[in-house]
Protein backbone atom coordinates (compact mmCIF):
# COMPACT_ATOMS: atom_id res chain seq x y z
CA UNK A 1 0.00 0.00 0.00
CA UNK A 2 3.01 2.46 0.76
CA UNK A 3 4.17 1.46 -2.50
CA UNK A 4 1.18 2.46 -4.39
CA UNK A 5 0.76 5.82 -2.88
CA UNK A 6 4.65 6.68 -3.40
CA UNK A 7 3.82 5.97 -6.71
CA UNK A 8 0.73 7.96 -7.11
CA UNK A 9 2.70 11.48 -5.81
CA UNK A 10 4.99 10.47 -8.58
CA UNK A 11 2.78 10.73 -11.16
CA UNK A 12 2.09 14.69 -10.95
CA UNK A 13 5.84 15.55 -10.64
CA UNK A 14 6.33 13.34 -13.74
CA UNK A 15 3.58 15.46 -15.65
CA UNK A 16 4.94 18.69 -14.43
CA UNK A 17 8.30 17.75 -15.61
CA UNK A 18 6.90 16.66 -19.11
CA UNK A 19 4.67 19.93 -19.29
CA UNK A 20 8.29 22.48 -18.41
CA UNK A 21 10.16 20.31 -21.35
CA UNK A 22 7.59 20.22 -23.80
CA UNK A 23 7.39 24.48 -23.09
CA UNK A 24 11.08 24.56 -23.61
CA UNK A 25 11.40 23.15 -27.15
CA UNK A 26 8.33 25.38 -28.19
CA UNK A 27 10.19 28.48 -26.64
CA UNK A 28 13.55 27.27 -28.50
CA UNK A 29 12.66 26.37 -31.45
CA UNK A 30 12.96 28.84 -34.15
CA UNK A 31 10.25 31.18 -35.26
CA UNK A 32 8.95 30.40 -39.01
CA UNK A 33 10.68 32.05 -41.64
CA UNK A 34 9.31 35.22 -43.08
CA UNK A 35 7.97 35.46 -46.67
CA UNK A 36 11.22 37.35 -48.62
CA UNK A 37 9.64 40.28 -49.69
CA UNK A 38 9.34 40.40 -54.00
CA UNK A 39 11.84 42.57 -55.70
CA UNK A 40 10.95 45.23 -57.79
CA UNK A 41 11.79 44.70 -61.53
CA UNK A 42 14.37 46.38 -62.99
CA UNK A 43 14.11 49.46 -64.84
CA UNK A 44 13.45 49.39 -68.67
CA UNK A 45 16.73 50.48 -70.52
CA UNK A 46 16.63 53.81 -72.08
CA UNK A 47 16.15 54.15 -75.81
CA UNK A 48 20.05 54.39 -77.71
CA UNK A 49 20.60 55.39 -81.07
CA UNK A 50 24.07 53.76 -81.72
CA UNK A 51 22.51 49.87 -80.45
CA UNK A 52 18.92 50.57 -82.21
CA UNK A 53 20.45 51.12 -85.70
CA UNK A 54 22.31 47.94 -85.43
CA UNK A 55 18.83 45.71 -86.01
CA UNK A 56 18.55 44.51 -89.53
CA UNK A 57 15.88 46.52 -90.04
CA UNK A 58 15.97 50.36 -89.83
CA UNK A 59 13.35 52.47 -91.25
CA UNK A 60 10.67 55.86 -90.73
CA UNK A 61 6.91 54.44 -91.56
CA UNK A 62 3.66 55.51 -91.05
CA UNK A 63 0.63 53.09 -89.14
CA UNK A 64 -1.74 52.76 -91.98
CA UNK A 65 -4.50 50.80 -89.66
CA UNK A 66 -5.60 49.31 -86.31
CA UNK A 67 -3.29 46.39 -84.44
CA UNK A 68 -4.39 42.96 -84.36
CA UNK A 69 -3.85 40.32 -82.17
CA UNK A 70 -0.85 37.96 -83.41
CA UNK A 71 0.98 34.89 -82.53
CA UNK A 72 2.63 34.74 -78.70
CA UNK A 73 0.57 37.52 -77.55
CA UNK A 74 2.06 40.06 -80.09
CA UNK A 75 0.15 42.70 -81.70
CA UNK A 76 0.68 43.46 -85.60
CA UNK A 77 0.58 46.76 -87.23
CA UNK A 78 0.66 47.73 -90.88
CA UNK A 79 2.22 50.17 -91.84
CA UNK A 80 3.89 51.79 -95.09
CA UNK A 81 7.66 52.54 -95.16
CA UNK A 82 8.01 56.58 -95.50
CA UNK A 83 11.92 56.60 -95.59
CA UNK A 84 13.92 53.44 -95.94
CA UNK A 85 16.93 53.33 -93.63
CA UNK A 86 18.22 49.61 -94.08
CA UNK A 87 17.31 46.37 -94.85
CA UNK A 88 14.15 47.53 -96.99
CA UNK A 89 12.18 49.08 -99.30
CA UNK A 90 11.02 53.03 -99.65
CA UNK A 91 7.10 52.26 -100.06
CA UNK A 92 6.83 49.25 -98.81
CA UNK A 93 4.08 48.11 -96.89
CA UNK A 94 5.00 45.88 -94.27
CA UNK A 95 3.35 44.00 -91.10
CA UNK A 96 5.41 45.18 -87.97
CA UNK A 97 4.99 42.62 -84.66
CA UNK A 98 5.26 44.21 -81.40
CA UNK A 99 7.06 42.16 -78.55
CA UNK A 100 4.48 41.48 -75.69
CA UNK A 101 7.76 42.26 -73.18
CA UNK A 102 7.17 44.56 -70.54
CA UNK A 103 9.94 47.04 -71.89
CA UNK A 104 8.19 47.06 -75.23
CA UNK A 105 5.72 49.84 -76.84
CA UNK A 106 2.32 48.51 -76.13
CA UNK A 107 0.01 50.14 -78.58
CA UNK A 108 0.87 52.14 -82.40
CA UNK A 109 -1.65 54.85 -82.83
CA UNK A 110 -2.96 54.76 -86.79
CA UNK A 111 -1.68 57.55 -89.23
CA UNK A 112 1.60 58.49 -87.06
CA UNK A 113 4.62 58.47 -88.24
CA UNK A 114 7.86 55.92 -86.16
CA UNK A 115 10.93 55.08 -86.22
CA UNK A 116 11.02 51.10 -86.38
CA UNK A 117 14.91 49.13 -85.35
CA UNK A 118 13.45 45.39 -86.02
CA UNK A 119 14.39 42.12 -87.10
CA UNK A 120 12.98 39.71 -89.38
CA UNK A 121 12.13 36.24 -87.82
CA UNK A 122 10.55 34.01 -90.24
CA UNK A 123 8.04 35.79 -92.26
CA UNK A 124 7.55 38.06 -88.99
CA UNK A 125 8.67 41.52 -88.81
CA UNK A 126 9.16 41.39 -85.01
CA UNK A 127 10.33 44.61 -82.62
CA UNK A 128 11.90 42.67 -80.08
CA UNK A 129 14.80 42.42 -77.66
CA UNK A 130 15.04 44.02 -73.83
CA UNK A 131 15.13 47.54 -75.18
CA UNK A 132 12.28 49.49 -76.58
CA UNK A 133 12.83 49.08 -80.68
CA UNK A 134 9.83 51.67 -81.28
CA UNK A 135 10.42 55.07 -80.74
CA UNK A 136 7.73 58.03 -82.13
CA UNK A 137 9.22 60.74 -85.07
CA UNK A 138 10.51 63.70 -84.32
CA UNK A 139 12.55 66.26 -85.52
CA UNK A 140 14.98 65.98 -82.66
CA UNK A 141 15.04 62.31 -83.63
CA UNK A 142 15.44 62.84 -87.25
CA UNK A 143 18.69 64.90 -86.69
CA UNK A 144 20.45 62.07 -84.59
CA UNK A 145 19.40 60.05 -87.44
CA UNK A 146 20.37 61.73 -90.17
CA UNK A 147 24.20 61.49 -88.81
CA UNK A 148 23.86 57.52 -88.40
CA UNK A 149 22.61 57.97 -91.83
CA UNK A 150 24.09 61.21 -94.14
CA UNK A 151 23.83 58.90 -97.46
CA UNK A 152 19.94 58.20 -97.17
CA UNK A 153 18.95 61.68 -94.95
CA UNK A 154 20.52 64.60 -96.82
CA UNK A 155 19.90 68.01 -95.97
CA UNK A 156 17.38 69.71 -97.77
CA UNK A 157 18.74 72.19 -100.34
CA UNK A 158 18.86 75.66 -99.63
CA UNK A 159 17.40 78.05 -101.69
CA UNK A 160 19.26 80.65 -103.41
CA UNK A 161 17.86 84.29 -104.58
CA UNK A 162 18.85 86.82 -106.44
CA UNK A 163 18.67 90.57 -105.33
CA UNK A 164 19.98 93.85 -106.30
CA UNK A 165 23.09 94.72 -105.06
CA UNK A 166 22.27 97.24 -101.39
CA UNK A 167 26.03 97.98 -100.72
CA UNK A 168 26.62 101.68 -101.38
CA UNK A 169 29.52 100.07 -103.75
CA UNK A 170 27.07 98.06 -105.57
CA UNK A 171 24.61 100.99 -105.95
CA UNK A 172 27.84 103.19 -107.08
CA UNK A 173 28.66 101.10 -109.87
CA UNK A 174 25.25 101.30 -111.42
CA UNK A 175 25.54 104.99 -111.60
CA UNK A 176 28.70 105.08 -113.01
CA UNK A 177 27.55 102.43 -116.01
CA UNK A 178 24.28 104.52 -116.67
CA UNK A 179 25.62 107.54 -117.97
CA UNK A 180 28.17 105.07 -120.47
CA UNK A 181 25.18 103.00 -121.35
CA UNK A 182 23.41 105.79 -122.08
CA UNK A 183 25.63 107.56 -124.29
CA UNK A 184 26.06 104.28 -126.68
CA UNK A 185 22.26 104.35 -126.99
CA UNK A 186 22.74 107.93 -128.38
CA UNK A 187 25.63 106.70 -130.40
CA UNK A 188 23.83 103.78 -131.81
CA UNK A 189 20.56 106.38 -132.89
CA UNK A 190 23.00 108.71 -134.24
CA UNK A 191 24.77 106.55 -136.29
CA UNK A 192 21.27 104.96 -137.66
CA UNK A 193 19.77 108.79 -138.70
CA UNK A 194 23.42 109.56 -140.68
CA UNK A 195 22.79 105.85 -142.46
CA UNK A 196 19.12 106.51 -143.79
CA UNK A 197 19.65 109.99 -144.61
CA UNK A 198 22.90 109.30 -146.32
CA UNK A 199 20.18 106.78 -148.19
CA UNK A 200 17.85 109.49 -149.04
CA UNK A 201 20.72 111.28 -150.73
CA UNK A 202 22.18 108.81 -152.95
CA UNK A 203 18.99 107.90 -154.07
Amino acid sequence: MTGLIFAMRRVPQFLAAFALAVAAVVMTSPAPASASPVAAPAKCPAFVLSDAVKEPLVFHARVTGPGKAGAKGQVVYPVTVVKALKGVTGGSNLDVALNPGVCQKKSLTANEDYYFFVQKKGGTILAAGSAPRVEEYTDKLQAEIAKEFPEVIAPEPQQVSFSEPASPEGQKLVEVAAPGVALVVVGILGLIIVMILGRRKAS
